[in-house]
């Protein structure tokens, strides 16, 4: 049975005191098989922080090589065309994984050029949807040659550089504040519109975490390294969920021994 570790938000290139090089990761998979990275992994897409961030992507893949771990990322608004993995289901398809950048859109946008955009599972995160040293080089190609929309792009990474951004923008933070409100009920309504038998749903994007419930399933939001978030990493293991707060052990990072959720989707 197949241990999988999901992470989300990493943002390689921002200044190492703000998110983790992949060298502090490496402690987080010990005893998993397949580490799957939920979008936003990566600063593909800014001038200052591409080189440092191609340089912590193939330190990470390298890593997971080297301890014989498996690696996929879904596609964020950050790195777009790092992978063409939009989401992916595990536990049987009770567990829907996706960054959540569109999941509030009543209709889907159309892709970007370059852009491809699907569906993974179990099974593919370990063929096509793997990443590798090739599918990387891929992945940093496409993101060279290609440009994600402005708008993916514009929102402030920690609390001081928000400042400015809000006094220019007063209107955004009550907006803001409501899309945080909104968002868990946004990922319930597309679990419930793609995977309607996911009865949790992990996402990211919005550096919020928590943990929502609703009728028919839980709505898990891992965090991030910047502001506003504290990030988790979830465990899934056959049917069962468990939700750890990230810990710095430290130069390094770990798992918290005890869970903040443990949670079994065959008992639903």
């Amino acid at each position: 049975m197949k241990r999988f570790l999901v992470l989300s938000d990493l943002h390689f290139g921002l200044p190492a005191r703000r998110t983790p090089g992949a060298a502090m990761l490496r402690p987080l998979w010990d005893g998993v098989d397949h580490v799957l990275l939920n979008g936003d992994t990566a600063e593909l897409h800014a001038p200052t922080m591409v080189e440092d961030a191609t340089r912590e992507l193939e330190m990470l893949v390298d890593a997971c090589e080297r301890d014989g771990v498996g690696l996929s990322c879904t596609a964020g608004n950050h790195d777009p065309f790092l992978s063409s993995l939009l989401s992916c289901d595990l536990a049987d398809g009770r567990v829907l994984v996706i960054h959540g950048h569109t999941i509030h859109r009543k209709e889907p946008r159309p892709l970007v050029p370059g852009q491809v955009l699907e569906h993974g599972d179990t099974t593919s995160l370990g063929g096509r949807h793997r990443m590798d040293a090739s599918a990387l080089q891929d992945g940093l190609a496409r993101s060279r040659r290609y440009t994600p929309p402005d708008e993916d792009l514009k929102a402030p990474q920690t609390f001081l550089e928000s400042i400015p951004w809000v006094m220019r923008k007063p209107l955004l933070v009550p907006k803001i504040l409501h899309y945080w409100k909104r968002f868990p009920g946004h990922a319930d309504a597309f679990a419930e519109h793609v995977l309607p038998g996911a009865r949790v749903v992990l996402v990211g994007h919005s550096h919020r975490q928590g943990i929502w419930r609703f009728p028919d399933r839980l709505v898990v939001n891992t965090g991030s390294w910047t502001w506003p978030g504290r990030p988790w990493g979830i465990l899934v293991e056959g049917t069962k969920i468990r939700v750890h707060d990230i810990l710095v052990n430290g130069e390094q990072l770990r798992l918290s021994s005890t869970p903040r959720l443990e949670h079994d989707v065959a008992q639903d």
